[in-house]
């Protein structure tokens, strides 16, 4: 490979070939403006009105988005519509009789500098959505708009690009992000990945790359070659031509069953927080949702216990099959208000930890979950988040007889328990997996964070990025032990990190007998064409080989090599 190379970690997989367009916006400035008593009103007035002209705007990028994004763009949703922010605003207007102008760019460079300085490099990430926000409401204020551009074909590199900037930029065209800043959980990743641009992030120097100069872009090797030849063009057209055609033959593949080669069956399910991603979901054949947020309840504001069940009650009638309900997660890289600041939110107070301090707000998720499955009876289950140490689990059981005794008293019909739950993402549950085996009718593993606690990597840290192995063979291994015991004891096991979505992950866990896996919808397709091509031998034995392996390099060679003897 030439030195020219960009290299850079793979976050949407895919091949573009095309001209460089280079992306960079500079830094925005805005001068402190004085302003007279008299307009104080038309300025706060002023604030409000571009607030609903922003969230409107990002309604309208909503409807044409693929709802797997739909997070991110409500997370910036609740930025704009934040009364914190609002009453920052309105006291630099008022208090200090600045321009409106000026106190937005005040106010968003506060918080700003509060990530800049949080010890959390995931925060740190969610800067380009405030430095977003924070001019999109100035330009609108200043009738400032970039003209559109037709950047059809164009690869695109950029120091780094937001959510709404990088959806704009696909409707106009663009088939390759390169990205030299970020990690894999950036907002610009997640956001490629559901809109299928093959992407590369962390990729330093990119932007040294000559603008409007020919370039090839391999989202699944993570590089972006310049000025290659015309043999190297060639090439990768083939290549290019290959992919779509696989991509269709695997379309086809959803309307088959769901077994492999030997005939064993395997579940795949989709992992999803809104409503508006079920059509995605059933689209793409799932048989159920193996995890459905909740956090999104909360930051919308839709917490009270009649506001859940109806929620809960359309994921029910939208897709069939069960759907595992994660309680309320909130803390770690989930900004909330409940959430102190902490020097590291991830080891502090989150999930299980945080629900069960805050009775109120577990208690009236428990008492919507089970009056829906009163209407729903056998497909909910309940998954417990973040969980540690054993006392946890009898805490909540504990607490959900409580709740059911209420109920039952109210004359609501709950004869039926809820299976629960736990999810299996810090290493000391999986190592004690068979004693909890016996408390619990689940185990759901959470590959991310399972990643995370046992490398000790901030999966956010674009510095140590590439140290954030899912395939690392320590985590086959707790995945392993976590595996037997489930089967050791007859309760159900599925995975729902990213891991599963992946079709190594995939495969090998399908290889240590977990025959649940829940991923993003779009995930479903590659999946199961691998799935339903392979023998339950073939897989076992590629199971053996990750957990013989010493390091993430020797999974991959090991997983090349297996799929090379594919017939």
């Amino acid at each position: 490979m030439s030195e020219d190379v960009i290299k850079g970690i793979s976050t949407g997989e895919g091949i573009a070939i095309g001209k460089v367009f280079i992306y960079d916006k500079g830094k925005r400035k805005v001068y402190p403006t004085g302003i007279s008593p008299k307009k104080v009103s038309a300025n706060k007035k002023i604030f409000q009105d571009v607030c609903k002209k922003l969230s409107s705007e990002l309604d309208e990028l909503l409807e044409h988005l693929d709802k797997g994004s739909a997070d991110i763009i409500e997370s910036q949703k609740q930025i704009i519509i934040d009364p914190e922010i609002e009453r920052k605003v309105f006291s630099v207007i008022e208090g200090e009789l600045m321009s409106v102008e000026y106190a937005i760019y005040s106010t968003y460079c506060s918080f700003i500098e509060r990530l800049e300085e949080s010890g959390s490099e995931l925060f740190k990430q969610r800067i380009i959505d405030l430095v977003d926000i924070r001019d999109r409401l100035i330009d609108l204020i200043k009738n400032d708009y970039s003209p559109k551009q037709n950047l059809k074909g164009r690869i695109l590199i950029a120091k780094e690009v937001s959510p709404t900037e990088l959806i704009t930029l696909h409707e106009q065209g663009i088939e390759g992000l390169v990205v030299e800043k970020g990690g894999i959980t950036s907002h610009a990743s997640l956001i490629a990945q559901a809109l299928a641009i093959p992407c590369i992030v962390n990729a330093k120097h990119a932007l040294d790359v000559k603008a409007e100069g020919k370039a090839i872009l391999d989202g699944r090797e993570g590089f972006l070659m310049p000025n290659p030849s015309k043999n190297q063009i060639r090439e990768y057209s083939q290549k290019l031509n290959k992919l779509r055609h696989k991509q269709k033959e695997a379309q086809q593949n959803l309307e088959k069953l769901s077994k492999t080669q030997s005939g064993t069956g395997f579940e795949l399910l989709a992992n999803i927080e809104f409503e508006e991603e079920i059509e995605y979901a059933n689209r793409n054949k799932a048989a159920g949702v193996g995890l459905l947020r909740t956090e999104s309840l909360l930051f919308n504001n839709y917490s009270t216990e009649e506001e859940q069940q109806q929620f809960y009650q359309n994921v029910l009638k939208g897709i069939e099959g069960e759907i595992t309900v994660r309680l309320f997660d909130i803390g770690g890289d989930k900004l909330n208000a409940r959430i102190p600041d902490e020097d590291n939110p991830f080891l502090g107070w989150r999930g299980i930890r945080m629900l069960l301090d805050e009775e109120k707000l577990l208690k009236s998720q428990i008492r919507a979950l089970y009056k829906t499955e009163a209407l729903y009876p056998g497909r909910i289950r309940i998954l417990l988040p973040m969980i540690s140490v054993v006392q946890e689990i009898e805490a909540v059981k504990l607490f959900i007889e409580s709740v059911k005794n209420d109920l039952r008293n109210e004359g609501i019909n709950i004869d039926r328990s809820i299976p629960l739950g736990i999810m299996i993402e810090v290493p000391s549950t999986a190592l004690i997996a068979d004693k909890l085996a016996k408390l619990v009718d689940f185990f759901s593993i959470g590959t991310n964070d399972l990643t995370q606690y046992t490398l000790a990597v901030d999966r956010g840290n674009e510095r140590i990025c590439s140290l954030y192995q899912q395939h690392h063979p320590a985590i086959w291994k707790l995945i392993k032990t976590t595996a037997d015991a489930a089967h050791q004891h007859g309760i159900d096991i599925s995975v729902c990190g990213e891991l599963a979505g992946h079709v190594l992950g995939a495969c090998g866990l399908i290889g240590m007998g977990i025959k649940k896996l829940s991923m993003a919808s779009s995930n479903i397709l590659p999946v199961k064409e691998e799935l339903v091509s392979h023998t339950d031998d073939e897989f076992s034995k590629l199971a053996e080989s990750f957990l013989c392996s010493t390091s993430s390099d020797e999974v991959l060679k090991a997983f090349e090599g297996w799929r090379s003897k594919r017939s």
